[in-house]
C-alpha cells in the first residue's frame, strides 16, 4: 500500500471513530420549559340534569287524588342517593297500616337508590317530641322529611327545615297555622267530626245522651274531630245533649274504663263518640255491660278490633280515612317533587272518607 492510501484509511478511520463516539453519548436532558407539559385544555363535564322545582301549591287548596295510595315514583333516576324520613306513632293498632304504607313507599323507591326510614320518636304526638324528630332528620341529612304535626309548636320546626332545603309534607294530623310544608295526605278533620254526628243522629233517633272521648285535647286533629261534631250537632240536632268530655291518650283500656263510668252516670245513655284511637274499649265496656244496641258507638278507623264491634252491632257506623295512604303518598310524591319536578294538585291531599256500617262491612272488611 502507498503512502497516499494510508493516509486515506486513517482519515476514514478518524471519522468513523467520531461518528460512533456521538451515538454513544446520552440523550440530553430536557430543560425546565420543555419538561413542563403545556396544560390539557379543560373539557367542561355535562352537570346531571336535575328537575327544575316547580312552586309547592297553595298552603289551604284541597281535592282527592285519583291516585290515592296507587301513586307511582317517577321513572327517573336521582344524581346520587337519597333518603327519606317519614316520623310517625305507633300507639294503638291504626298505626299499623301507616307504617306498611310507608314500607310499601320504601319496596317501591329502592331501585333508584332511595332509602325510606320510618322513626317512631315517642308515643305522644307533641310538638318537643316531633319537632326535635325534625331536627334531628335535618342533622342527619335526609333529603325530604314526612311527619305527623299536632299542633302549632311543629310549625317552626318545618319552617326551618324548609329554609334549609329539605322539604317537609305532613300527613294524618297537621296544624291550622299556616307553614312551609309541602302538602298533608290526611282526612278532613273538621268535616269528620261533621259526619261523625250525623251517624250518632241517625243511630239514636235525633235526640239523646251522648258522651264524648277524644284521644288529646292538645292535638288540633282531634279537636277538629271534636268541635266539628260539636258544632253540627248543636245546629242540627238541637236534641242531642253532649254529658261530658275527656281525654283518653288513645288507649283502649282507658277509653272501657271511661265508658263504663259514662254509663254509669248516665243510665240513659245513648251514644259514646270516640274521635280517636282506641274505640274497640268503649265498645267493650257496652258489650259487657249488657247495652249493645242501646248505647251507640260511632268511631273512626278500619282497624280489626273496631270491625269486629261493628259486626257486632255495637259500633254503629265507623268512619276511615285511608291510613296506607297516609303512609306511602308522601314519600313518593316527595320523590316526585325532588326528582322528577312534579308537585302535587293541591296543598291538601284529602283521603277518602268511608263510612262502614254492619249492612255494607262486608265491602271494606271480609
Amino acid at each position: 500500500m502507498n503512502k497516499k492510501s494510508i493516509l486515506m484509511l486513517l482519515s476514514i478511520l478518524v471519522v468513523l471513530s467520531l461518528v460512533l463516539a456521538s451515538c454513544a453519548q446520552p440523550a440530553a436532558e430536557p430543560t425546565v420549559e420543555e419538561a413542563v407539559e403545556e396544560p390539557a385544555e379543560e373539557v367542561e363535564e355535562p352537570e346531571e340534569e336535575m328537575a327544575e322545582l316547580p312552586a309547592p301549591p297553595p298552603f289551604d287548596s284541597a281535592c282527592t287524588p285519583e291516585d290515592e295510595g296507587t301513586v307511582q315514583p317517577v321513572d327517573k333516576q336521582p344524581a346520587g342517593e337519597m333518603k327519606i324520613a317519614v316520623l310517625g306513632l305507633e300507639n294503638n293498632p291504626f298505626w299499623i297500616p301507616v307504617k306498611e304504607g310507608t314500607q310499601k313507599a320504601a319496596e317501591e323507591l329502592a331501585p333508584y337508590g332511595v332509602t325510606v326510614d320510618w322513626i317512631v320518636p315517642g308515643d305522644q304526638h307533641t310538638a318537643d317530641v316531633f319537632g326535635q324528630a325534625i331536627e334531628a332528620a335535618v342533622a342527619q341529612v335526609y333529603d325530604a322529611i314526612a311527619t305527623i304535626a299536632g299542633d302549632a309548636g311543629v310549625a317552626p320546626y318545618i319552617d326551618a327545615a324548609a329554609a334549609q332545603g329539605i322539604p317537609v309534607s305532613t300527613f294524618n294530623s297537621e296544624t291550622e297555622v299556616e307553614n312551609e310544608r309541602l302538602f298533608f295526605v290526611g282526612a278532613d278533620l273538621y268535616l269528620q267530626g261533621e259526619t261523625a254526628c250525623e251517624a250518632m243522629a241517625e243511630a239514636i233517633g235525633g235526640e239523646g245522651k251522648v258522651a264524648i272521648i277524644t284521644g288529646f285535647f292538645a292535638v288540633e286533629a282531634h279537636e277538629l274531630r271534636r268541635t266539628g261534631f260539636v258544632d253540627k250537632c248543636a245546629a242540627e240536632y238541637p236534641g242531642i245533649e253532649i254529658v261530658g268530655e275527656v281525654e283518653n291518650l288513645d288507649k283502649g283500656d282507658t277509653a272501657y274504663t271511661q265508658a263504663q263510668d259514662f254509663m254509669s252516670a248516665n243510665p240513659d245513655l245513648a251514644g259514646i263518640y270516640v274521635t280517636a284511637g282506641g274505640p274497640f274499649g268503649a265498645a267493650a265496656a257496652v258489650e259487657d255491660a249488657g247495652k249493645a244496641g242501646e248505647v251507640w258507638v260511632v268511631s273512626f278507623d278500619f282497624v280489626d278490633e273496631t270491625m269486629e264491634f261493628v259486626q257486632k252491632g255495637v259500633v254503629y257506623a265507623t268512619i276511615g280515612q285511608d291510613p296506607f295512604a297516609q303512609g306511602h303518598d308522601p314519600a313518593i310524591r316527595m320523590y316526585n317533587y325532588l326528582v322528577g319536578g312534579v308537585a302535587p294538585e293541591c296543598g291538601r291531599l284529602v283521603t277518602r272518607a268511608d263510612i262502614v256500617t254492619k249492612e255494607n262491612i262486608d265491602q271494606f272488611w271480609p
